[in-house]
């Protein structure tokens, strides 16, 4: 018995482990800056709009609103009214940019969300389990055993299906980070290139690992719908 308990004693203390590091995650994400360019960040080679027509670049590349030449990979985010370095997609449930600054934190904390999510349902199910009635073939017995445990089976379902957006979610970014690109220029012509399945996942592995990464180049400046997540 004392066993036991010892054991589910370290299993809660583990647990408020972990959830202090996903807010620890969250707060950190938060509070980066998603790569805000300045100034000091401008590209050097064009000073007026007559440059971007003699090197015949697009006209986009110059942002009004903040009076910035944007280097590669820049965009103007219209919620946060700032251009971001490496902009990948501006973060409707964080109400933040994602972009040069925090893209490894971004990923960090949906990898930890993903094995939360994992860890809840796995638990729960098991939970349910232990309560299903032994050797019963009553379909009226499991659905009473359902019905006093019906809080439990909802957050199963909402964490499953968070789950499975989340995985989705990974999968996309991983893809894209892969490619040398980011989810907003990814469809460009030069990060369209091919890699191998080896190269792929050395490429997410430092980044996620280290942050850095080559960014794609000559990306499409065209302004296009995006997935905001």
């Amino acid at each position: 018995m004392m066993i036991i308990l010892s054991h589910m004693h370290n299993t809660a203390a583990d647990a408020d482990v972990y959830v202090l590091v996903v807010l620890g995650l969250f707060y950190k994400v938060l509070v980066q800056d998603p790569g805000t360019l300045d100034r000091a960040d401008v590209d050097p080679h064009f000073s007026c709009i007559a440059d971007l027509v003699e090197n015949n670049q697009s006209l986009l590349r110059f942002c009004p609103s903040c009076e910035l030449f944007q280097p590669d990979c820049s965009k103007h985010c219209k919620l946060c009214e700032v251009c971001i370095k490496d902009y990948d997609h501006h973060c409707l449930f964080l109400n933040r940019c994602v972009g040069q600054g925090n893209h490894r934190l971004f990923l960090l904390f949906i990898l930890s969300m993903v094995t939360a999510h994992l860890l809840f349902v796995a638990t729960a199910a098991s939970y349910l389990y232990g309560k299903m009635p032994a050797n019963s073939q009553s379909l009226s017995l499991w659905l009473r055993m359902l019905g006093v445990e019906f809080w439990v089976l909802v957050m199963v379902i909402m964490n499953a299906l968070t789950l499975f957006w989340e995985v989705w979610l990974l999968t996309e970014q991983f893809d894209t980070i892969a490619s040398g690109t980011t989810s907003y220029f990814r469809h460009s012509a030069a990060s369209a290139r091919r890699r191998s399945l080896g190269r792929r996942w050395l490429t997410v592995l430092l980044f996620l690992l280290e942050g850095q990464r080559q960014v794609g180049r000559g990306q499409m400046r065209d302004d296009k719908p995006t997935i905001n997540v």
